[in-house]
């Protein structure tokens, strides 16, 4: 009896060793054999419907389409037998979420990730030769993916479509170089820097300016397009993504819109209420540190501008008009919308840039006298301007505003009756070598002539007054230009390098809001640095800033401001009562050696460590802030300890004014941060690897077997040596 005891003893540890060394996908899949539809080694389909799977050791090669389509599947783990992914597997995976590839893969094929909205991230093993034509397009949630230095190609379209992309490799390898050209494809994007959580348009027009995206970083499920909807009356409100969180917009009664019905009843007109309706819940910061609260904003604020992304993606906008009082349109304010027909007031002076981009139906805008600065992008693929350029005519000229040059003459004579060049109308027209501007010309724009490369000869005329940053800049072959004694501004690198050859005054030097985007670099005077890259902060002790990514030195400057009128304004206009009376504000300034404040950081993020005033010590706190247009937006706010100090801790990616105040006592943990903020960031090789919970159970249960057969055993050879 004992002797059996051992030798089922003996047999029982022989299991468990057994069942610990088999492998986890064979142990998972044996169940399910009749799941994976198979040719030889090749996986031909997967017609399973389980949301985990592991896929046969036996596979070698994930085959055309294999999971096509499937909206189950949320995690496969290959085993390390699979060499190759063809095109299409997993194209259209939507809820796939977790990939883990085996180390035997050598090839990534086209199309084959991609339209997988739910991946997030990926790491490539070290065998990987090849990624292939659009291998994770649209993949629109994608933040992360580690690439190794053996990946000796990835196709110019690999990644095309994942806006907020990360990837981390080895500098000096093929992977490096891809990502710089990557990230500077995702720069030239208009919408890259300023929409938050940008998603591309399946539809869009292949203009060269549309194969990724801003919102790089971090992001919910896309907010959706803000469609105006009638609510209560005539009552009209608008969701949309604007600084860094998403708002429901309420329109004041300085628009009349015109909203389409369904057919055959005719277009009616809507006029918007001045009352505050209702106060959205905002979605929050999606990089911000603590709770987010609640704040609206309007459409129009104060009755003077349209504010920036206002109407961005609005699908029920047809004609729209501006009541008298507007002075400025948005960055964004009326993009990627089915506006059709815009009436633009007398008095409107700015239309900012990306204000109509890619309002692909717009054909009808007429522009007042008083309009005197066009910024880039302002009317970039609009049916407006496609028409232009098929048109076969040279100048597009719109209430004395020139838009577009649709030319290709040596010498360019710009028509009587212009007063405003709008931004880059004639950049890059390598062809041009002299151009004459007439008397009636105040204002040439930021870029006008940018890059024309064989431009040697400019006549101002008498009249120009303004002429904005880079407007000759990159025309290496001019050498000298005359100013007339009209001139009262001349922006950043307006010249290049051309001598400046004044006829009256020096005139005053500024630049655009484009030269305080941190991503412009280039647009600023910036000059060579031996500093150590970070953020100096001057105005309080202790504190600490670090801005993502940083390549050379910056400061930053924090101010008490006394003249807290703006916040209060923006305060009442929001939240229609008084500021809480233990606010604080602080004005935050940002430069590099330029000299330049720098108030839009795009895609990276400052983060800052300030002493909390006395009165807020212990404190819940909130914190806001105001945006470009001086709306009021809430901030993610946390209290921490810096050198045994109370302070408050937040990231931002826009630089302005920021109010902090308390709620009442904090009932949270607070923790000890160092003076050197290190970042939370990290690409997936340098995060935990996933626990596998079928590999747990295999081990616990083969651990249990070997446990058991070794007593047995144990309690056999006792029993022996007692007999001995």
């Amino acid at each position: 009896m004992r002797k059996r005891k051992r030798l089922f003893g003996v047999l029982l540890i022989v299991m468990a060793l057994v069942i610990m060394a088999l492998p986890v996908s064979e142990a998972d899949a044996a169940t399910s054999a009749s799941d994976f539809v198979m040719e030889g080694s090749t996986l031909v389909r997967y017609r399973g419907t389980e949301k985990n799977v592991s896929v046969p050791d036996t596979v070698e090669v994930i085959g055309k389409n294999a999971f096509e389509d499937n909206i189950t599947v949320e995690l496969v783990v290959l085993p390390n037998s699979v060499t190759r992914i063809e095109e299409y597997a997993f194209w259209g995976c939507d809820n796939l979420d977790t990939v883990v590839l085996g180390r035997g893969l050598t090839s990534v094929g086209d199309y084959a990730f991609a339209g997988c909205k739910g991946l997030k991230e990926m790491s490539v093993p070290a065998n990987v030769t090849s990624i292939g034509v659009q291998a994770f397009g649209d993949c629109v949630n994608m933040t992360d993916i580690s690439i190794p230095a053996e990946t000796r190609y990835i196709h110019d379209t690999a990644f095309d479509g994942c806006a907020r992309l990360v990837i981390h490799c080895d500098a000096g390898t093929v992977a490096d170089t891809y990502a710089q050209a990557f990230y500077e494809r995702q720069k030239e994007m208009p919408e890259y820097e300023d929409v938050p959580n940008y998603q591309p348009d399946s539809g869009d027009r292949n203009d060269g300016a549309d194969q990724q995206v801003p919102d790089t970083e971090p992001a919910p499920e896309p907010t959706p397009a803000p469609t105006p909807v009638d609510t209560e009356g005539d009552t009209i409100n608008s969701t949309s993504v604007v600084g860094n969180q998403a708002v429901i917009f309420l329109n004041p009664e300085e628009m009349n819109v015109l909203v389409p019905t369904p057919a055959p009843a005719p277009t009616q007109e809507v006029t918007l209420p001045s009352v505050l309706t209702n106060i959205a819940e905002v979605m929050g910061n999606m990089m911000a540190v603590g709770p987010v609260h609640s704040i609206p904003k309007y459409t129009v604020v104060d009755g003077q501008i349209v504010a920036d992304q206002a109407f961005y993606r609005s699908d029920s906008l047809e004609k729209v008009t501006l009541k008298e009082g507007i002075t400025e349109i948005g960055q964004f304010a009326f993009a990627r919308s089915t506006l059709r027909e815009i009436q633009i007031p007398e008095g409107v002076t700015n239309i900012c840039y990306g204000a109509f981009y890619h309002c692909d139906d717009l054909e009808s805008v007429l522009l007042p006298e008083s309009v005197m600065n066009v910024e880039p992008k302002a009317f970039d693929y609009t049916s407006m301007m496609e028409n232009f350029k098929n048109s076969g005519t040279d100048f597009l000229v719109n209430g004395g505003v020139l838009l577009g040059y649709n030319g290709s003459d040596s010498q360019v004579f710009v028509p009587g009756g212009i007063r405003v060049i709008a931004a880059e109308v004639f950049a890059g027209h390598e062809e041009i070598e002299s151009i004459r501007l007439p008397d009636s010309v105040l204002v040439v724009g930021e870029g006008a002539f940018e890059d024309c490369t064989n431009l040697r000869q400019v006549n101002l005329g008498t009249g120009v007054e303004q002429i904005k940053d880079r407007a000759f800049a990159g025309c290496s072959r001019l050498e000298a230009v005359k100013l007339p004694a009209s001139i009262k501004t001349v922006g950043l690198q307006a010249f290049g390098n051309a001598e400046v050859i004044y006829n009256g005054s020096e005139p005053q030097r500024t630049y655009e809001i484009s030269a305080t985007r941190l991503s412009n670099e280039p647009y600023r005077d910036v000059s060579s640095e031996q500093a150590q890259p970070g953020v100096t902060v001057v105005g309080a002790v202790p504190s600490t800033a670090r801005l993502e990514g940083a390549s050379r030195s910056y400061t930053l400057l924090v101010e008490l401001k006394e003249d807290i009128s703006e916040v209060e304004a923006a305060w009442k206009r929001a939240m229609d009562g008084e500021l809480p009376e233990n606010m604080t504000v602080y004005n935050l300034r940002l430069t590099d050696n330029s000299g330049i404040p720098l108030t839009k950081l795009g895609r990276s993020g400052l983060n800052v460590v300030l002493p909390l005033p006395e009165s807020l010590v212990g404190q819940e706190l909130k914190l806001v802030t105001l945006d470009r247009n001086g709306q009021l937006e809430a901030a993610g706010v946390e209290r921490v300890m810096l050198e045994g100090t109370e302070c408050f801790r937040f990231r931002t990616t826009h630089l302005s004014l920021f109010g902090i105040y308390g709620v009442g006592p904090s009932s949270s943990e607070i923790r000890e941060v160092s003076v050197y903020m290190n970042s939370y960031s990290a690409g997936p090789n340098e995060r935990a690897e996933s626990v596998n919970p079928v590999m747990i159970l295999k081990y616990v249960f083969g651990a249990a077997v070997l446990i058991l057969g070794l007593m047995l055993s144990l309690r056999g050879v006792r029993h022996a040596v007692r007999r001995v």
